[in-house]
């Protein structure tokens, strides 16, 4: 039992301790499971001096603080906000089970709510949300957490990744996970899980057949040197823009093509626009569960425990979920009369034996990076050793 001590100027002590010793156990419990939280201790303060002015008896009293107890912890429910910038895909799916997962977990005591579609600002604004606790989670590809730390672009880096299989076995691994899932604490978010969102495709509104048709093509990439690199790399003209502006920028002819996922430009109708996608995989796009420290903090120990243990267990079921939604995304696109080129073996080998050195050019040089990118090496040896 915790001593009067470190509590002796609390109200509830100085109403029950002294005059009622039989009750000590009642006062010391609810005296420590109220103290931590102030706004529920001004409410037991209220209720005991209104109690001690009107000159209850010490038995109505203590029935009085229990029930006013009770009624608390009835009203002691959280609300978990769940941003992400998509819709209609992995990232959207996930965030839903995740939510589903919290709310079950919880027995009701955090509400949750999804906010897909960037409904709750950019990337940024949702980012900035989290470390101010104004916001309790967001679902996003992790390069957007670069900002936080440069460790985040590692997985960037092109012709590093086989296999869907191949990658989530790399980035799953404890050791691997024990400093990516890390790279934000500092900064105010905790990074839940990571699992494989896709592999890359280019999307264009110019006939893409061979690696030569893609020389000069405007295309848009992120603003990383991974990615300009990349784009140079292969002949192409990259440029930056938000995603979220990406189809309307191929639609006025500021570029001719986007870089990522067939999955997620799929769920903005890009098959409407860009009949022509050339199925490169030199890159995977991940997915992230981030969740705010400060709001984390917030949260009882037990509440804190289901939210990142929800996270941790969805991990593989994540990547399940891309690689279904990819196999929707193919059919969907040929559907739309869009027609989708996969690279012969021998070529899709000399395309990656282009772009692979790019990842140790530009990250094994930035002290930020480097050691992430150290442990993701280690990681895919790990995988092909196995």
């Amino acid at each position: 039992m915790k001593s009067t001590k470190a509590c002796c100027h609390c109200l509830l002590c100085m109403a029950l301790a002294w005059p009622l010793s039989p009750y000590s156990h009642l006062y010391h419990y609810f005296c420590w499971t109220f103290y931590k939280t102030k706004r529920r201790y001004r409410m037991l303060q209220s209720i005991v001096s209104r109690a001690m002015k009107k000159g209850l008896t010490a038995f109505t009293l203590s029935t009085l603080v229990l029930a006013g107890a009770g009624n608390l912890a009835l009203a002691d429910t959280y609300k978990m906000k769940v941003g992400f910038l998509t819709i209609n895909d992995p990232i959207h799916a996930v965030g839903k089970r995740f939510a589903e997962e919290v709310s079950k977990r919880s027995e009701g005591r955090i509400a949750t709510e999804v906010y897909p579609a960037g409904q709750l600002g950019s990337a940024g604004r949702q980012i900035e949300g989290m470390q101010f606790g104004t916001q309790e989670a967001f679902v996003t590809p992790p390069n957007y957490l670069a900002g936080l730390n440069p460790g985040f672009q590692v997985l960037d880096a092109p012709g590093i990744f086989e296999s869907v299989e191949q990658a989530h076995a790399a980035v799953t691994t404890p050791e691997f996970q024990e400093i990516y899932l890390n790279l934000a604490k500092s900064a105010g978010v905790e990074v839940g899980n990571l699992w494989v969102y896709g592999p890359t495709a280019i999307a264009s509104v110019k006939p893409l057949k061979t690696l030569d048709d893609l020389k000069g093509l405007k295309v848009r990439v992120l603003a990383t040197k991974l990615e300009q690199e990349l784009a140079a790399k292969l002949g192409m003209v990259g440029v930056s823009v938000d995603f979220t502006q990406a189809l309307s920028a191929i639609q006025t002819g500021t570029v001719d093509a986007a870089r990522t996922s067939m999955v997620v430009m799929g769920g903005m109708k890009f098959y409407d626009t860009t009949k022509h996608v050339f199925k490169d995989q030199t890159g995977m796009v991940f997915g992230v569960v981030t969740v705010s420290s400060t709001w984390l903090q917030t949260l009882p120990e037990d509440l804190r425990t289901i939210v990142m243990e929800a996270a941790r267990d969805i991990q593989d079921e994540a990547t399940d979920i891309g690689i279904e939604y990819a196999k929707k995304a193919d059919k969907e696109w040929a559907d739309a009369g869009v027609t989708i080129v996969e690279l012969e073996p021998e070529a899709r080998k000399e395309l990656f034996a282009t772009v692979s050195p790019i990842g140790e050019q530009y990250l094994a040089e930035n002290d930020k990076t480097e050691p992430v990118w150290r442990a993701l090496q280690n990681a895919l040896k790990q995988v092909h050793t196995n």
